[in-house]
């Protein structure tokens, strides 16, 4: 009995030494992540709020290193080769640094990863780029600090960076075309290749504005394998229109929208509709 005792007080004495309280952190942790062009970027940050205290020129100090967020240094990595703000950044993990000043900020990624907060001097060894932006007025009182994507195209976005009352914005190129059209070559040079194959081969070469003849060519393909498909017919419409043959893309379009009714497809009845109109003046 007194074996037993004794078992359970070592028991419950271990339970007691190892127990520890848990709150929320003020400050709690994020990740946002962002897929531009074929590869990913990614930030992790701790977000802490305003909790109706100023924050520029008081909680965030203008014209001094701040770790762009609380707790440890914010961290930004790039699946591959970025152009940030037109500066040439490796693929990689860095940490996202700001300084603070009334009508513009400078943004700098560091490569030492390690440092807890914001180091009290920015060693010139270590900055992989280091750019200048606009502060901007926000729109609307953001209470807690948020970084974001934003403005998203093919092979770019901004990053967004908002609190209080400002909001600052870095350009993000990831350049993806090389590998798209690698990827467009070698699918497209093989017998598998398909009808939605030629038809993405169409629509990259439209969006980017890059060879409309052979953009019209790969979707002319595509409708030739795949007949009757109401959203590959829209696009070359657009593609017809865009190489100034208003006439046949009228025609088009029209077999678009029937086929996008008989599939009870409002929103490509509406889009073939809006672009019938336009085409037609």
């Amino acid at each position: 009995m007194k074996k037993n005792l004794l078992s359970l007080f070592l028991v419950g004495a271990f339970a007691m030494g190892n127990a520890q309280v848990k709150t929320p952190q003020p400050s709690s942790s994020a990740s946002v992540k962002q897929t531009i062009g074929l590869s990913e970027v990614s930030v992790d940050y701790s977000r802490p709020s305003a909790n109706e205290r100023k924050v520029f020129g008081n909680l965030v100090p203008m014209d001094v290193v701040w770790r762009t967020g609380a707790n440890g240094s914010t961290d930004i990595t790039f699946g591959n080769e970025a152009s940030f703000n037109g500066i040439k950044v490796p693929a990689g993990k860095y940490s996202l640094y700001t300084i603070p000043s009334a009508n513009e900020w400078e943004v700098v990624l560091y490569k030492d990863t390690e440092q807890w907060g914001a180091p009290k001097e920015l060693k010139a060894e270590e900055i992989v780029a280091k750019t200048k932006v606009k502060a901007e007025k926000n729109p609307l009182f953001v209470e807690t600090f948020s970084i974001g994507f934003n403005d998203l195209k093919t092979d770019r976005a901004n990053l967004i960076l908002s609190w209080e009352n400002t909001m600052v914005k870095v350009p993000i190129v990831m350049d993806s075309k090389k590998e798209v059209l690698e990827s467009i070559n070698a699918t497209l040079g093989k017998k598998e290749a398909k009808a939605s194959d030629y038809n993405q081969a169409a629509g990259y070469y439209f969006q980017e504005k890059m060879d409309l003849k052979k953009a019209l060519e790969y979707a002319t393909k595509a409708n030739e394998m795949q007949p009757d498909v109401f959203y590959m017919l829209k696009l070359k419409a657009e593609i017809q229109a865009a190489n100034g043959m208003k006439k046949e893309a009228i025609e088009t379009a029209k077999k678009s929208m029937e086929l996008a009714k008989k599939a009870s497809n409002d929103d490509y009845v509406k889009m073939n509709a809006d672009n019938i109109a336009k085409w037609s003046k």
